[in-house]
């Protein structure tokens, strides 16, 4: 993936309460999920052995809850770039349906406030970020503060 051009981010200049924002998709490769397992020794067998996995409600391994929430969050970088001046809180963060390991979850985000500061030039801005399933149904669903800076001037 190249380099994006200053202009091609959001800046808090476009930024509107009740705006949609569409992510890029969340990746829950099995080599993520396999990752996060070691990272964390969190080695469930929902998580890490296929056969165990088969057996249970979901007939498949699964993704740790945290690691679609984390891997949509770091995506906020590719829409926002040097916008983006640092996340200011995770909020209340919900679990609703499980990620199948190897999936890829179609994410989105919706603004659902923006507290201004810094002369205007800054704002926090409140997003609800929802991650659901190919049918549409919610997997997971959060919210994220984040410090903008309004575009450059020239």
């Amino acid at each position: 993936m190249s380099p994006k051009d200053e202009s091609e981010f959001l800046w808090l200049d476009d930024i509107r309460p009740g705006m949609r924002i569409a992510l890029p998709d969340t990746d829950c490769a099995a080599a993520r999920v396999e990752a996060y397992a070691e990272m964390f020794d969190a080695k469930h067998p929902i998580h890490v052995d296929e056969a165990f996995a088969k057996t249970t409600k979901f007939g498949t391994r699964i993704a740790h809850g945290p690691l679609p929430m984390a891997a949509s969050l770091a995506t906020l970088g590719e829409i926002f770039g040097t916008a983006l001046i640092v996340m200011t809180r995770v909020g209340s963060w919900d679990f609703y349906g499980a990620v199948p390991a190897g999936a890829s979850v179609p994410t989105e985000a919706f603004v659902i406030g923006i507290t201004r500061g810094g002369g205007g030039r800054t704002a926090e801005v409140t997003l609800e970020m929802r991650l659901t399933d190919a049918s549409g149904a919610l997997l997971q669903r959060g919210e994220v503060g984040l410090l903008l800076r309004a575009r450059p001037k020239d």
